[in-house]
């Protein structure tokens, strides 16, 4: 069945709605996605450099919606039961938002922190070194948060084959 332009804009907007409404790192990424654009505002990046954080933000956001979508549909499938490719399935989709989220950062950072550092030295310019430097200590300090996150209470080891599967089912957020 096809589709008017009008009526496609309206799923896509209703979709948009949900995943607003239903996730709360979807909220968390659009708060983050104002403050880049705020800050790239304030700091005055060029087009070039506002155009690589809009496609940025665009893939961390188009990433959650996927996620959203997967959970949706193994849910749908799986039902309460638990399943070991279920739990699989939503890790790896979550993982793809995780990549997406870290790379966002890593993009900011060489973008914003220039430009922030020297509002903040008065003019005074800071050198491409310094910006790598604080780009990559934030990085490591991300990647290290993602890998803590890894091995918190309830998420088994990777090599855990073995290991009882927590089940399809996530929570609800709110």
């Amino acid at each position: 069945m096809k589709h008017s332009l009008g009526q496609s804009l309206q799923f896509a907007g209703r979709g948009l709605y949900d995943a607003w409404r239903s996730q709360r790192t979807m909220r968390i990424h659009v708060a983050a996605a104002v403050a880049v654009g705020a800050a790239g505002l304030w700091l005055g990046v060029s087009p070039a450099e506002t155009g690589v954080l809009l496609l940025t933000v665009a893939a961390v956001l188009a990433a959650e919606l996927f996620n959203t979508a997967v959970e949706v549909l193994v849910d749908l499938v799986v039902g309460t039961q638990h399943h070991e490719l279920a739990r699989r399935a939503k890790d790896l989709s979550a993982a793809a938002v995780l990549v997406a989220a870290v790379a966002a950062v890593g993009v900011g950072l060489v973008v914003l922190a220039g430009p922030a550092l020297v509002a903040l030295r008065g003019g005074a310019r800071a050198g491409p070194t310094v910006v790598r430097l604080l780009a990559a200590a934030v990085l490591v300090v991300v990647a290290g948060a993602a890998m803590a996150a890894v091995r918190a209470p309830g998420h088994p080891p990777a090599s855990a084959a073995s290991a009882p599967a927590r089940g399809s089912a996530r929570p609800p957020v709110v």
